[in-house]
């Protein structure tokens, strides 16, 4: 089988010939090629290439929010807007004036609406580069008061979804046999979700929550159609799988929350995807303790980057059995690949043991929670791979 069919034939609950084993290494290779510091055996070779020398699945699910056809592609950031050369649709802003002015490596942007102007600010540094990180950081949050309100729901109710189908393909064939090449979609889950991601600050957004429930709950009315859009797009996209929602944690995105405002468009993104012959996955990177059964109700098929102890509270055991017929993809955190952190001896339990318990299982991807840092051990990598083998 290739990487590609053993990840697939996994995610479709029958068990592949060897354990698939694709771990996210963009991060990792990113930061070393940009300081000098890849391995001289691979110094001349792409993220592709080199996975492909390692005998590696390439982990095709999180983008690379620097792929953009021109600079201009990320002037929306502040609003959680991308446009990427491989999506497999682009969001264009209609009825709205915008302005960006760049100031060293901060981007300010104001937009101006019928109902009153907006600003935001972001920024990407050379720092940024060295460590692998290709999205902007949010300097100055688009939303600020409760009166940002109506600008902001006109931006976002007269938003465009086109599908960029032929932009996707192309990805997606370079791709080929080495991973899937997953489609995303959203790295929120729900309009309150993608409010709490990108809009305002994780205080601002419970504090308006609590105080202006009906002015918080019209911002998330207007952006429905905008999800509606773009779950069509992806639901009609040549994807075997298609990715909405990330970085959910018990503390933030708390059970009761997620009920409420994620839960149920999960369950309408796993049906739209379910209905079109394709699987959703959700990025599940933070404290899953406490929402696993919300991720079982909701019908997603992939839960993906679940990070178990010591990163989190739930060991990989306790994730397979709170998360029957969903397909986990990680299970090794990924403070095992940091001999600092982690001792030989302690590694080498820590992997044994995750793939004695997760061999001949269908339902399971081999990856590294969150992802590879910049400053891994490759060794390590490559034992893992001995295992698998």
């Amino acid at each position: 089988m290739t990487h590609k069919e053993r990840i697939l034939t996994a995610c479709r609950g029958q068990v592949p010939d060897r354990l698939p084993w694709a771990p996210r290494m963009d991060l990792w290779y990113k930061a070393r090629a940009e300081t000098g510091r890849l391995p001289e055996a691979y110094q001349d070779l792409s993220l592709r290439q080199l996975t492909d020398a390692l005998g590696l699945g390439y982990h095709a699910v999180v983008p690379d929010f620097r792929d953009l056809r021109t600079p201009e592609d990320t002037v929306d950031r502040g609003l959680g807007i991308y446009r990427l050369r491989n999506l497999p649709f682009e969001t264009r802003l209609c009825g709205v004036s915008r302005t960006a002015t760049q100031e060293g490596d901060v981007t300010r942007v104001v937009y101006g609406t019928p109902k009153g102007s907006v600003s935001c600010a972001f920024s990407y540094t050379e720092e940024m580069k060295r460590a692998g990180i290709t999205i902007p950081w949010i300097t100055e949050h688009v939303f600020k008061t409760i009166d940002d309100v109506p600008a902001l729901a006109h931006i976002f109710s007269h938003l465009q979804v086109v599908p960029n189908y032929d932009g996707y393909r192309e990805w997606h064939d370079w791709v080929g046999e080495a991973g899937v090449a997953v489609a995303h979609g959203n790295s929120a889950a729900s309009p309150m979700h993608h409010m709490l991601h990108d809009l305002m600050s994780i205080e601002d957004f419970f504090f308006n929550l609590h105080d202006h429930p009906k002015q918080m709950a019209a911002l998330a009315d207007s952006m429905d159609g905008w999800f509606d859009q773009m779950l069509k797009a992806l639901a009609e996209s040549p994807a075997e799988i298609i990715f909405m929602g990330a970085n959910y944690d018990a503390a933030v995105t708390s059970p009761p929350f997620f009920e409420a405002h994620i839960l149920p468009w999960l369950a309408q993104e796993a049906e739209a995807a379910h209905r079109h012959g394709k699987l959703l996955l959700t990025h599940t990177d933070g404290e899953n303790a406490g929402l696993t059964s919300l991720y079982c109700r909701s019908g997603l098929d992939i839960a993906d980057s679940v990070s178990p102890t010591p990163l989190t509270r739930l060991t990989l055991a306790e994730a397979i059995e709170q998360l029957p017929g969903i397909t986990i993809w990680g299970g090794i955190p990924s403070v095992a690949l940091l001999p600092d952190s982690m001792s030989d001896r302690e590694f080498e339990r820590l992997v044994d043991d995750a793939i004695a318990l997760v061999s001949g299982r269908s339902h399971f991807i081999l990856g590294i929670a969150d992802t590879t840092p910049p400053e891994a051990n490759l060794d390590r990598i490559l034992a893992i791979s001995e295992r698998v083998q």
